[in-house]
């Protein structure tokens, strides 16, 4: 009472099928979270620089990079990430109306967004 050699042949075949199926599935959420977590971040950030925007007339630049320590984004608009596992951000105002953030995280992903539009960068 065993399975036969094409039985398990059979079984093999079907899980490799799912597999070939499943992996490229999870990937995509995944980017897409890492994604949603940037972006999260970014938006938070429009409040901080609005607000900086309505003092001062003028949008705010800096970079936020905790793994070297580099937080001149903190001091120009007061904003930190909420949660800061190694995602490293760069605000540019680009004068007047907007301001492009470039976002990345601890896996390379990298994200461009121009503000208050929220739309990717050119």
């Amino acid at each position: 009472m065993g399975f036969s050699l094409l039985e398990l042949l059979v079984a093999v075949v079907i899980v490799a099928i799912i597999t070939a199926i499943a992996v490229p599935l999870y990937r995509g959420h995944v980017t897409t979270a890492r994604d949603a977590a940037l972006i999260e971040q970014m938006a938070t950030m429009t409040v901080f620089q609005e607000d900086r925007r309505l003092r001062t007339g003028a949008y705010g630049s800096g970079v936020y990079d905790a793994a070297n320590n580099i937080e001149t984004l903190t001091a120009a608009i007061g904003w930190r990430p909420s949660a800061p596992d190694g995602k490293n951000y760069a605000v540019v105002a680009n004068g007047g109306n907007s301001w492009t953030v470039t976002a990345a995280d601890a896996n390379g992903r990298q994200l461009c967004r121009v503000f208050p539009a929220n739309e990717p960068c050119p």
